[in-house]
């Protein structure tokens, strides 16, 4: 699921900007390595995962209705709702295409702040991020800095693929078999 949603990042930015793909999904700690393909490219990549919290006191138990009658009861797996944090860099050789290109990519987002990857709707909004973080961001991808933008992607649902399991319904209480002291 992740990979979708920060390929349709991808898609929504090489059809705006008209960059004739040069925007990608990878790592950009790479971009030094020759191999890396990163030359000359406005790179997406996932810093960090984090789980929503507010979504993780929702019912696991769906009631199953004919009509408006309760049938029964269905035990689904919990859904995680996550919140992805992702790193817009432009890795150009001139510095001022790369300032165009965030400059732009700033612009689309702002504008068209949700997306939609089949039936999941996501929002996407610009992440500021302190001058110490920033740094030890970078650090650990390299060292290199470059123009970015950090975006929040809130919320992705992922779930099992694990088909809901019956739970009966308690429709008679014995009470006569207790015994109170």
């Amino acid at each position: 699921m992740i990979d979708n949603v920060l390929t349709v990042l991808k898609d929504t930015l090489n059809v705006a900007t008209d960059l004739h793909d040069i925007v990608v999904v990878d790592n950009i700690g790479k971009h030094e390595d020759d191999t890396s393909g990163l030359d000359n490219k406005v790179v997406i990549t996932l810093v960090s995962v984090e789980e929503e919290s507010t979504m993780k006191n929702t019912s696991r138990y769906n009631q199953v209705k004919v009509g408006n009658v309760p049938v029964r009861y269905e035990l689904e797996s919990a859904p995680a709702y996550l919140n992805l944090y992702v790193m817009i860099a432009a890795n150009r050789t001139r510095y001022s295409n790369a300032l165009i290109n965030i400059s732009k990519i700033i612009e689309i987002f702002q504008t068209n702040n949700v997306l939609q990857y089949n039936d999941l709707k996501f929002r996407i909004e610009l992440h500021s991020i302190p001058f110490e973080q920033l740094s030890y961001v970078w650090g650990l991808l390299g060292g290199k800095v470059m123009p970015s933008a950090f975006y929040k992607i809130s919320v992705i649902k992922i779930a099992a693929d694990t088909p809901p399991i019956d739970i009966e319904l308690i429709d008679e209480v014995d009470v006569k078999s207790i015994k109170v002291d």
